[in-house]
């Protein structure tokens, strides 16, 4: 029996089956035996890094522009759409290994493009069934339209002649105008459903906003200061009689010589 793992062992037996230690070797705590830990790492089969299939297509479309300028247009053609259908592969592997900053700038701008690309088919489509029914809409608010001017028109005629059709065409040409009402209503909440589609489409795709908050300073108030009247001594008095400005006589108006000669010749 082996002294390390408790296994059989054949008679002449050099290792232990069990747990391949030599069976003449000492027995050794199990917690000071060192554990070898192996790490599974995916390998992908047919895909090239990053930077090596970017800077091939790159190359490929570098190659093409030239071959088409110089007169190989075939060539270059071909080479552009190889060129082309390498990105693809690119971001296959930026999603694999995305440790550089290449890798990790190719998938935010792919998802970026996708997020675009997706917001733009749903806002086209959101408008184009809004179209149709407005054209709808406005199609039948015209057909009502012109049916409520003729039951007008035939309410005039029936009002004067009095021929006792008024009352009825009264109430058909209500039920036209509530009809046109409710056309209109409808016409409006297609257009505002396919705007709060758009709206809604596109908060997912916009970026998020960090905002930083402001630094909030304290303001500290002052304390008031209030000024508190002293009592008055008691010696002196609470009131004091303000000396009063002498008023000056008038001066008497001064009599004219005329009324002096007037007097005389009267004696």
């Amino acid at each position: 029996m082996c002294s390390h793992c408790g296994g059989t062992l054949p008679a002449d037996a050099t290792f232990c089956p069990s747990c391949g230690r030599r069976t003449d070797a000492p027995p050794a705590d199990v917690r000071d035996v060192p554990i070898d830990i192996q790490h599974a790492e995916p390998r992908y089969f047919g895909l090239g890094t990053p930077v090596f299939v970017l800077s091939a297509a790159a190359l490929l479309l570098v190659l093409g522009i030239v071959l088409a300028a110089t007169g190989y247009l075939v060539v270059g053609v071909v080479a552009i759409v190889i060129a082309f259908c390498l990105l693809p592969a690119f971001l296959a592997g930026a999603r694999r290994w995305p440790d550089t900053s290449i890798a990790q700038l190719g998938v935010s701008t792919a998802d970026r493009v996708r997020d675009e690309a997706g917001f733009a088919v749903d806002s086209v489509s959101a408008w184009s069934r809004a179209g149709r029914d407005v054209a709808r809409l406005r199609k039948e608010q015209y057909t009502l339209r012109r049916r409520r001017d003729a039951k007008v028109r035939e309410l005039g005629v029936s009002f004067y002649s009095d021929d006792g059709r008024a009352d009825g065409l009264k109430a058909e040409a209500k039920e036209l105008d509530e009809r046109m009402a409710a056309n209109e209503i409808a016409l409006q909440q297609a257009v505002e459903s396919a705007r709060r589609q758009t709206r809604k489409r596109r908060a997912t795709v916009v970026p998020t906003e960090v905002i930083k908050p402001e630094p909030v300073t304290e303001v500290v108030a002052e304390p008031e200061v209030v000024a508190v009247a002293e009592p008055p001594a008691e010696d002196e008095p609470l009131t004091r009689d303000e000396p009063q400005a002498e008023v000056e006589p008038e001066p008497e108006p001064e009599r004219k010589p005329a009324a002096k000669k007037r007097q005389a010749r009267s004696r």
